[in-house]
């Protein structure tokens, strides 16, 4: 044999089969029910799928051959992966790379070998190939049949390398949708809650049922501080408004006391463009409102304190250009400097006190003010003014704070000192406590001696910091231990630093009281000097600021759950349209050829279609439990509940999973054929029944049996899985329901997500039944899926097996069909489609462009869109069409893998008269384009 030379880039070409994480997996029904079309579509004895690392070739699926891995050396698929198309050796006995191959001269006697590259990101990563012990060529319709399955084998893989991804992606969305407080509810349009979020017990107090159709509560409209408004509007009154709804306040009567609530809604409407209800959020918003009044009520004792207080509160900004400019100053200022007060940066003159500054002082005073703002560092100053030839010595107190525009947000006090100079020595230590309460506003104040060590606390400290009153000199180290363990180093460093920059201490901490719970405690503190300049201390206030951090953290998680939201639509649509454009091949081909009364399948080929057909629509059922399995942990579940046969799901489910027990060793015993007619869903019921049986096969023993038991008792249906595998602990079993919890079972190499089960029992009880097990180690596990029983239906008989749907009668009219698609594969398989209907005439367009011209040119009987166009999205093509007088009324249908309700609902809203999704129903799409020509 020859050597085989390596790919131009290998290290490339590695890595992404690398990262499709497909290597040494288990077998797949959906790579199996391909390679075994591959087989019968080119009429050859065996096929495969193969994967070609840098050392040796091995199979993922295989059909006529055994799943072996030999050297790459040795492969002939080493030589397919450098071909830019299909390798095809008519007789390998006469090729000089393969006449010496041991499968060529020895058994399986290798003659004909047709292989095609499966690239991914443009790397070749293996090859599907087929292999026949004739020497011949393949057809050119067998080479075009081995091609395209060759795609579908590459977008299948890279579209289950991608579901393996989704499950840390949804575990990220989930914590952020529960980072949420809010709750979510739905009403109809007569204002009766039609679904109410889990969230809503936890803050009411009620259980969501409790609701369920009851009309919203009518309450009248209140303010922010919780007060109802002056306008007399009630909750109702704006919900008549069908219109938007922003954060609403009302009262709500609980079971918790009355709580105030902010709502916010948005109408709903149906297709029909029918007013049909609510859908918003709430949130108890009570304790803001309680911490609005409290606010509300501090102002308005500040306000009335401010009035008596022998002085001016103000608040002064200095400008980037060095200009003074008040924005508040309290009424006092009419006294003082005989102007009226600003307010709220409106009104008075804001620049009567520059101009009573004393000549004298007036330079000093700028010029501490402008260096007391280059070091952020309190502003503290003694001035003379002079007003009506009368000289008064004032004092002016200031904190700095860095203005979001520039310059330096001041604020201060000033007062009428004139009397305390002659007496400055005597009352000096009490006026620089009087002036910081003044600043602070009741706010406690806290006075470090660096000598002693100690902190000295007011009564407002004290009971900031959840002591009793009055309190000794508190050990600096003491007050540390008071503090939250994470913050103790922090605040030790921050009073450290502020002390040997000679600055202030601004900082929050949390205060861990006694009872367990936090406090956040905002600090602000400068140091305190003696006569010759030298640190005494610290002197500060302490101000509670938990609410204020609480709501400023709930505004932070309330963005983030809003942003995860949007992600989590755009990731969950996405998938939905990759997973289902390769499934809209596999399924619609093959449902034409079960339809083909001109070239019938024979019996066991039709059969084994029936499988591939199976297969592929639960392949499809599955990717639709992946995309609900976030609604599913919400309780967001939605069954069709209706009798359902157990023994013909049973058996149904057995034919599917007969290839895993096989390729295991393990054999499956079904009960016996008698029909057992139970409450659920015939889809939940497979999907569970798949999961427990394919589980009872993975960790079951070498040659074990599963056993299936059918029960009818007292009411109830008891469908038993019985493995023979080791068994589950009771620890085991206490966290056998965690989700991608998988009990080590990750670390024997068995495949699995965790999910499974999780996904069954949520199925179980959404079906009104329970999901239990009995299990000992050494002695297996028995897995019991226990349903309502229910009566047989009238007139139901035994499914028929070899029974399928039959395409609707062709029709005798002329009719044209404009197909807009720039997917090849989907463009044929409509092609393929309309054969069967000698009397319509299908024009296919590849993009949007070209299909507007065509229309500009003539005009079609009905017009098929895909809504992924590469120039164009098929919103925008509809809207085209709709907007031009000749095409305005043509009957436009969407046709897509887009399967989100909200894509759905923007294709109808936009025009389109009806929303088909792939993969497509066969006979349901003749049978709806039928409709639509008539």
């Amino acid at each position: 044999m020859h050597s085989v030379r390596l790919p131009v880039d290998e290290p490339r070409r590695l890595a992404s089969l690398q990262a499709l994480g497909i290597l040494d997996t288990a077998p797949a029904a959906s790579f199996d029910a391909l390679v075994e079309s591959a087989a019968r579509l080119t009429n050859c004895p065996s096929a495969a799928i193969c994967l070609i690392d840098e050392r040796r070739q091995w199979l993922k699926a295989a059909f006529g051959m055994p799943r072996i891995e030999i050297p790459r050396e040795r492969s002939f698929c080493a030589h397919t992966i450098l071909q830019d198309d299909m390798m095809e050796v008519p007789d390998a006995r006469l090729d000089p790379r393969f006449a010496q191959h041991p499968c060529v001269v020895a058994a399986p006697h290798v003659r004909l070998y047709a292989g095609v590259p499966l690239t991914v990101d443009g790397m070749p990563v293996g090859s599907l190939f087929v292999v026949d012990t004739r020497a011949r060529t393949l057809e050119p319709a067998e080479r075009d049949a081995l091609r395209r399955l060759a795609h579908v084998a590459v977008d299948l893989m890279v579209g289950l390398a991608r579901l393996t991804s989704i499950e840390a992606e949804r575990a990220r969305l989930l914590d952020f949708a529960r980072a949420s407080g809010d709750w979510m509810w739905e009403t109809d349009a007569q204002l009766r809650y039609t679904w109410v979020s889990g969230a809503f017990e936890a803050v009411t107090g009620l259980p969501p049922i409790s609701v369920i159709g009851q009309p919203i509560a009518n309450s009248p409209l209140l303010d922010a501080l919780g007060s109802p408004l002056g306008e007399g509007r009630t909750f109702h009154d704006l919900l008549n408004d069908r219109q938007h709804v922003t954060r609403v306040l009302t009262d709500k009567h609980t079971a918790r006391g009355v709580l105030q609530i902010s709502r916010s809604a948005v109408p709903a409407y149906d297709v029909h463009g029918q007013f049909a209800g609510y859908r918003g959020t709430a949130r108890d918003v009570s304790a803001h409102v309680a911490g609005e009044r409290d606010a509300h009520v501090q102002a308005e004792l500040l306000r009335k304190l401010s009035s008596q207080v022998p002085g001016v509160i103000s608040q002064f900004r200095l400008m980037p250009d060095g200009t003074l400019h008040f924005l508040y100053a309290s009424d006092a200022c009419r006294d003082m400097f005989g102007t009226e007060p600003p307010r709220d940066n409106n009104g008075g003159d804001s620049a009567a006190v520059c101009r009573a500054l004393h000549p004298d002082d007036a330079p000093g005073c700028h010029r501490s003010l402008h260096e007391a703002a280059r070091s952020l560092t309190p502003w503290i100053r003694e001035f003379r003014t002079l007003r009506d030839g009368k000289v008064r010595w004032l004092e002016s107190r200031a904190l700095p704070e860095p203005h979001p525009d520039g310059g330096v947000l001041w604020h201060g006090f000033t007062a009428d000192v004139t009397a305390r100079k002659e007496t400055e020595l005597a009352l000096r230590t009490g006026e620089q406590r009087w002036s910081m309460a003044a600043e602070a506003a009741g706010i406690g104040i806290a006075q470090f001696d660096r000598q002693t060590n100690c902190l000295s606390l007011d009564a407002i400290a004290c009971a900031n910091h959840g002591l009793p009153t009055p309190q000794k000199a508190l050990p600096l180290s003491d007050w540390l231990a008071l503090l939250h363990p994470a913050d103790r180093a922090t605040a030790r460093m921050a009073v450290e630093q502020a002390m040997d920059r000679r600055g202030t201490l601004e900082s929050r901490f949390r205060l861990l009281l006694a009872d367990g719970s936090t406090r956040t405690l905002e600090i602000f503190a400068h140091c305190t000097l003696d006569d010759g300049g030298l640190i005494t201390g610290m002197l500060g206030t302490f101000r509670d600021v938990t609410q204020q951090a609480a709501h400023e953290q709930l505004r932070r998680d309330k963005e983030t759950a809003e942003r995860a939201s949007r992600a989590k639509s755009e990731f969950l649509s996405r998938v939905s349209h990759e997973l289902r454009t390769p499934l809209n091949g596999i399924l619609g081909f093959a449902q034409l050829m079960t339809l083909d009364r001109v070239h019938p399948l024979a019996p066991d080929q039709a059969r084994r279609l029936d499988s591939v057909m199976h297969a592929g629509r639960h392949l499809l059922d599955l990717i639709n439990d992946v995309l609900d399995l976030a609604r599913i942990e919400q309780g967001d579940v939605s069954l069709q509940r209706a009798p359902v046969d157990l023994m013909a799901a049973v058996r149904a489910c057995i034919a599917l999973i007969q290839p895993l027990a096989d390729n295991a060793g393990v054999r499956v015993l079904a009960p016996a054929p008698t029909p057992q007619w139970s409450l659920g869903d015939a889809r939940a019921v497979e999907q569970v029944l798949i999961n427990l049986l394919s589980n009872a096969i993975k960790y079951n023993r070498p040659a074990g049996l599963v056993q299936v038991t059918l029960q009818r008792e007292n009411g109830w249906v008891h469908l038993a899985v019985r493995d023979e595998g080791a068994g589950l602990t009771p620890v085991q079993q206490a966290h056998l329901f965690e989700p991608f919890n998988r009990l080590g079972a990750e670390q024997r190499r068995v495949e699995g997500t965790g999910l499974g089960l999780v996904i069954a029992r949520a199925l179980a009880h959404a079906m009104g039944g329970q999901l239990g097990l009995s299990s000992s180690p050494g002695r297996g596990s028995t897995f019991t899926l226990s349903l309502q029983a229910a009566p047989a239906p009238s007139g139901s008989v035994e499914p028929d097996q070899t029974q399928r749907e039959a395409a609707p009668p062709a029709s005798s009219d002329t009719r044209s069909v404009l197909y807009i698609e720039d997917e090849p594969l989907n463009q044929l398989l409509m092609q393929e489609l309309f054969r069967s209907q000698p009397h319509w005439t299908l024009h296919v367009a590849g993009d949007g462009t070209a299909g507007l011209a065509h229309l500009a040119r003539t005009r079609p009987n009905l017009v098929l869109v895909d809504m992924n166009l590469p120039d164009m999205n098929g919103l925008e093509l509809i809207r085209r069409v709709r907007h031009t007088a000749a095409t305005a009324d043509l009957h436009c249908v969407a046709l897509s893998a887009d399967a989100m309700q909200s894509q759905i609902d923007a294709a109808l809203a936009a025009g389109y008269n009806a929303y088909w999704t792939k993969p497509i129903h066969v006979p349901k799409v003749l049978a709806g384009i039928e409709a639509l020509l008539r």
